[in-house]
């Protein structure tokens, strides 16, 4: 037996047994102790009772039996049980220290793996954060050019973030809602009618910017006390035409605004600039986001139908599409030619309509980025454009007159499509309204209004304004009529 060592205490055992469940061999008394204790196995921890020992034989001679603990012999017996007891101990102690090792290695390993996570979300944050403070810087350098559509223009593409399958997702799922909805809503039944708009005055006249022209407007979709102007002394004004006071005055752009808008439901204000800024204000005139994509005059200004989107144009031919969530530019597009007047989406919001500085409606794809659709509109440039709710009308003003397009026409005829109707007279400014029952048009100092589809006359105001309107807007359910005037005056026609 000199060869065979106890499992437990790795000493030549006097009374040996097998286990017939695991096959090591223990010191009779150490196991016998530890299976009555636990019922398992010292070694590998698997049940085991005192049946599944096998005694082994390794001597016919009969240990002497152990007499009193006053006689040598009996000493050595006690001695011999207390050592049983240290070895077992000791034997447990050993268990439970490569356990405690075992956890104590998964343990730090586990804390290194969490510093790792917790190292890169502060990078990711941080770079985040850094994104999102430099997002007013101009965007890199953009790629080579994308080849130009048929019958469009040549464009270089700055993915920047890029917009991802979820938006592009999120915007058809709306255009679809829109689409069908559109054939299916009604007219509103407070929808000011033909004769009641026939015999708008003006009723209200408000010298909103003092000392400078007002340049452009904008009026809330459902309150109809509020509307949004712009001026040529550089400031963003939200005025109540119910009280006839100044609701908010938002400062911060160092040239004239040349476009302003108002969200519909979230109370937010955006504005446009020649400073090359596009700027995001809250309702109390405070400052939120300041884009500077743009390299030249910002003159297009556009909200998408889910109201979480925002595109500008720009004089230096781009157009840049913003998340209004987390304040990115998600994409910026670079056409040749002349620059952008004025941009604006198409009520579904799958395409983008802009106006050139050359005349030219140039027709985008916000899928693909890309030229969808480009004809000549008029002779010079196009200073407004707008998309009825019909889905396939669009209208366009110049110094020309205004003309009425069929989109369903210009996509079979391209380059070579004419207008279904024209106004005489220059124009700067274009608005339907929600039904699409009506389109207002600025000429010169007076405000005209014609019936959609039969194009004829409803309203006329001669003298409007002392100055040229630079903008007209309707008020909820053509209640009224907003106009924005060069004499630094608002009024309101109704």
């Amino acid at each position: 037996m000199s060869g065979l060592v106890c499992a437990m205490s790795g000493e030549t055992p006097l009374d040996p047994v097998v286990s017939v469940k695991s096959g090591n061999l223990f010191e009779k008394g150490l196991v016998t102790k530890y299976v009555q204790e636990s019922g398992t196995c010292p070694v590998t921890g698997e049940p085991l009772s005192l049946d599944d020992l096998v005694s082994v034989k390794s001597s016919s001679t009969a240990k002497p039996r152990a007499t009193s603990a006053t006689s040598l012999p009996g000493m050595f017996t006690a001695f011999q049980a207390e050592w049983d007891a240290l070895v077992l101990e000791s034997f447990e102690l050993r268990k439970v220290l490569d356990k405690t090792r075992q956890e104590l290695s998964h343990a730090l390993y586990q804390h290194d793996a969490a510093c790792r996570v917790i190292a890169k979300l502060i990078k990711e944050r941080d770079q985040a954060r850094a994104d999102l403070a430099s997002s007013a810087a101009a965007p890199a350098a953009a790629p080579a050019a994308a080849p130009a559509a048929a019958g469009g223009r040549a464009m270089d593409v700055d993915d920047g973030e890029g917009i991802s399958e979820g938006i592009m997702a999120k915007i058809t799922e709306k255009a679809g809602t829109l689409s069908k909805g559109r054939k299916k809503r009604e007219i509103s039944a407070s929808l000011a009618g033909a004769e009641a708009v026939g015999g708008y005055k003006e009723a209200k006249s408000f010298p909103v910017h003092l000392s400078n022209a007002v340049t452009c407007i904008d009026a809330h979709k459902t309150n109809s006390s509020l509307v949004l102007t712009g001026g040529a002394d550089n400031k963003v004004v939200l005025f109540n035409v119910a009280t006839g006071q100044q609701a908010a005055k938002m400062e911060g752009h160092t040239k004239g605004i040349n476009r302003v808008l108002l969200h519909p439901t979230a109370g937010t204000a955006f504005s446009c600039s020649s400073d090359k800024t596009v700027r995001s204000w809250s309702a109390d005139g405070a400052a939120q986001f300041t884009w500077k994509q743009h390299k030249k005059d910002v003159t297009g200004l556009s909200l998408h139908a889910t109201g979480d989107y925002l595109v500008s144009a720009s004089m230096d031919a781009s157009w840049s599409f913003y998340d209004l969530a987390t304040g990115v530019c998600r994409k910026s597009v670079q056409s040749e030619g002349a620059g952008f007047s004025v941009a604006t989406f198409h009520p579904d919001g799958l395409i983008l309509g802009t106006g050139l500085a050359d005349g030219t409606v140039a027709v985008w794809d916000i899928k693909s980025q890309t030229n969808a659709l480009s004809f000549a509109a008029h002779k010079d440039g196009v200073l407004s454009l707008a998309f009825c709710e019909n889905g396939y009308t669009l209208a366009t003003c110049g110094k020309d007159g205004t003309n009425v397009w069929d989109l369903r026409k210009v996509a079979k005829q391209g380059a070579d499509a004419a207008a279904v109707k024209t106004f005489a007279g220059a124009a700067q400014s274009v608005a339907f309204d929600y039904s699409g029952s009506y389109v207002a048009v600025g000429q010169e100092k007076n405000l005209a209004v014609y019936m959609c589809k039969t194009w004829a006359d409803v309203l006329h105001v001669k003298g409007a304004h002392g100055g040229q309107v630079a903008g007209v807007a309707w008020g909820p359910d053509a209640q009224f009529i907003a106009t924005a005037g060069k004499d630094k005056c608002v009024k309101l026609f109704q």
